[in-house]
């Protein structure tokens, strides 16, 4: 068995512990991110407490996985104004690049995923400090707010493809934080980046969900994916309630190698919605597993994801991966 990857995981942090991590009032008054960090034990009372326990439980869970060799871990970039300064306020998660690379260093399991927005005033700068040591870098448009056809990034789109470094970017609708561009989800917006080369791994595979139905983008990701050899997608919350029906739709063998294993921890994955398809005993069995990361690997193969979506990340981040480990 090649060596397997989880290419979307999150890292969250609260104000309070000299990591620069940060989210804003908005988002910190939501059910979901309380919920959140009450699923990964950490006490957002206690904030350097709290940051703690989220990586000592992110730590222990890539150590004792069956199923996982490595997990990407996500900087989050903030919003920026019209000056290129950073918006606090707007910006519901912000975890800095600085952090994901110490928090990195911890494990020899986790992998740095930089987040740069381009509409920062020191955006290549940023890019240039960070990206020769990261494994990929991470987009959230519509939390981050910015158009990523536009022009005026082509400087920064240059020195993405100078250094090699693949984006993982969000496309389809986003449920977890407040006041998002949905419209900023559409994957045909990175036809520029793609045409420079850059090899882009959409996440979600541009899919949307019930919630909102207008935002399902998902077969302009499949015609990006048909025409661009450097067009990948991956799996992540394909176990969750809100996108549990792709799970069938992308494990088609014609995209083998192309499809990317992502959990989107710490969203929860769970079994039950795939009742009707593997029986009361599969599901059962699975649920009892107590270790989220293998759960969402086994569920997805219990529903019939070949191997090459859990190995297909190392093949396209090999190179990355071991300039990493060389250094850190």
């Amino acid at each position: 068995m090649g060596r397997r990857i989880d290419i979307h995981v999150h890292l969250a942090g609260i104000h309070g512990d000299g990591s620069g991590c940060f989210v804003s009032e908005r988002m910190g008054r939501t059910v979901t991110f309380r919920v959140l960090m009450r699923l990964m034990g950490a006490d957002v009372r206690n904030p350097v407490e709290a940051n703690s326990a989220y990586i000592r439980r992110l730590a222990g869970l890539l150590e004792s996985s069956s199923e996982l060799d490595y997990a990407c871990l996500f900087a989050m970039d903030g919003v920026y104004d019209s000056h290129g300064e950073l918006i606090p306020c707007e910006s519901h998660l912000f975890v800095p690049n600085s952090y994901v690379f110490e928090v990195s260093r911890r494990s020899p399991q986790f992998l740095p995923v930089i987040s740069i927005n381009p509409q920062r005033r020191d955006a290549v700068a940023e890019l240039e400090r960070w990206g020769d040591l990261a494994v990929a870098l991470k987009w959230l448009a519509p939390l981050q707010k910015f158009d990523p056809s536009e022009a005026r990034y082509d400087d920064f789109y240059k020195k993405l493809g100078e250094l090699g470094l693949p984006v993982i970017a969000h496309t389809g609708c986003e449920h977890t934080f407040p006041g998002m561009e949905q419209s900023l989800g559409n994957p045909l917006l990175y036809e520029r980046l793609v045409r420079q080369g850059v090899s882009v791994i959409f996440s979600h595979c541009g899919t949307g969900s019930f919630l909102h139905p207008r935002h399902d983008y998902s077969r302009e990701f499949v015609s990006m994916l048909e025409r661009h050899e450097n067009v990948y997608g991956d799996t992540s919350a394909f176990c969750s309630l809100v996108r549990y029906q792709q799970v069938k739709r992308f494990a088609a063998d014609r995209y083998a190698g192309r499809i990317l294993h992502g959990s989107d921890f710490p969203i929860p994955s769970s079994a039950l919605y795939f009742l009707p398809a593997l029986g009361f005993g599969k599901v059962r069995d699975l649920e009892l597993s107590r270790h989220p990361l293998d759960r969402d690997v086994r569920i997805k193969t219990a529903m019939g994801m070949p191997d090459s979506v859990f190995e297909g990340a190392y093949s396209l981040l090999e190179k990355r991966i071991l300039r990493w480990e060389a250094c850190r």
